[in-house]
């Protein structure tokens, strides 16, 4: 519940600059939401940190809370800016990860909520992931949010 309200927060700030937000369909919305999870899944496989940070809006919000074998919890909170410098500047050199059993769901104000089970290849995990995604006033998406979980040896 706590990502939703956050994600919801992402949105009143990116809703707030859109003065004439084009207006879809829950169909549009679905259908455009599954396209950009396509472009986001190519990069992921590509391992190209720049192609993946072109898909994080500058007020994306990107919590993670990694686990170590001590079993401490640490969470990591970044800005879509923070989120996007770090994909563009470190090389991207462990086995892509694989994402199954995406799900998506409509929320209000036309964000998209896609849950989907991350497996670390290189590290040997599975995790679930969160993405919150809403077009823009020209239609493209972006990721609004995202949650998800890192387990550190």
């Amino acid at each position: 519940m706590r990502l939703t309200a956050l994600a919801l927060l992402t949105l009143t700030s990116l809703g707030a600059a859109q003065t004439s937000q084009v207006k879809l369909t829950d169909a549009q919305l679905l259908d455009g939401s599954k396209k950009f999870y396509d472009t986001y899944l190519q990069a992921v496989k590509a391992n190209n940190g720049k192609q993946l940070a072109e898909l994080y809006h500058d007020t994306a919000s990107i919590v993670v809370d990694r686990h170590s074998g001590n079993g401490e919890i640490r969470t990591l909170k970044m800005s879509g800016v923070q989120y996007k410098a770090l994909l563009r500047s470190i090389p991207l050199v462990e086995t892509p990860d694989l994402h199954r059993n995406p799900t998506f769901q409509l929320l209000k104000g036309g964000i998209v909520q896609i849950d989907t089970q991350r497996q670390s290849v290189s590290r040997g995990y599975s995790a679930p992931n969160t993405f919150y995604v809403q077009p823009d006033t020209a239609g493209r998406f972006w990721i609004i949010a995202e949650k998800g979980i890192q387990k550190v040896k």
